[in-house]
């Protein structure tokens, strides 16, 4: 099973500063927060709006598309939260790429899941990173503020343990 990955970045201003990053570490997983939402619509969002926020990709049912090229600097976890510094050594937006899952409305959660645990496998292959230690939730690192993207998931039965299992299973199979 593959997926086509769309390239379709955003200028730079506010939400892509154009800063490169020296190594990925770890991977953020996300929800939008936005149900309904699609991955081009949040790429368009972050394009016109250009707020102090963003994600390097964004995953739905039908599409995965990278907003921000994954070897710069994306906006998706404050600076201020300490746990990324104390599970990585690093703040991860300097460090980790951050996935946002599109769900809700009409998109197929299912099919957006299957594509989301695909991609997080692919960039484990890609940057050498091992499924079940290197994939962090933004709840693990900011619980006071984000519930992303653990409450989305236990909707659908899955808990965050069983969704690191499932990208781990899409890891083996590249192989």
């Amino acid at each position: 099973m593959r997926f086509p990955i769309e390239q379709s970045y955003i200028s730079y201003g506010n939400s892509r500063p154009g800063r490169r990053v020296v190594k990925r570490r770890f991977v953020v997983a996300h929800d939008t927060g936005n149900p309904g939402s699609r991955a081009m619509g949040n790429r368009d969002y972050f394009e016109q709006n250009q707020p102090k926020s963003s994600a390097h990709t964004f995953v739905d049912d039908r599409q995965i598309v990278e907003i921000i090229p994954l070897d710069e600097v994306a906006y998706h976890v404050r600076y201020s939260v300490p746990a990324d510094n104390e599970r990585y050594g690093y703040d991860a937006n300097n460090a980790a790429i951050g996935v946002e899952l599109c769900y809700g409305g009409d998109v197929s959660f299912w099919d957006a899941y299957t594509r989301f645990t695909w991609y997080l496998a692919y960039l484990c292959q890609l940057y050498g990173l091992n499924p079940k230690t290197d994939i962090v939730s933004h709840k693990e690192l900011d619980p006071k503020r984000k519930i992303d993207p653990v409450e989305v998931l236990s909707r659908q039965g899955i808990s965050f343990r069983q969704f690191l299992n499932d990208v781990y299973r899409m890891y083996v199979s590249f192989r």
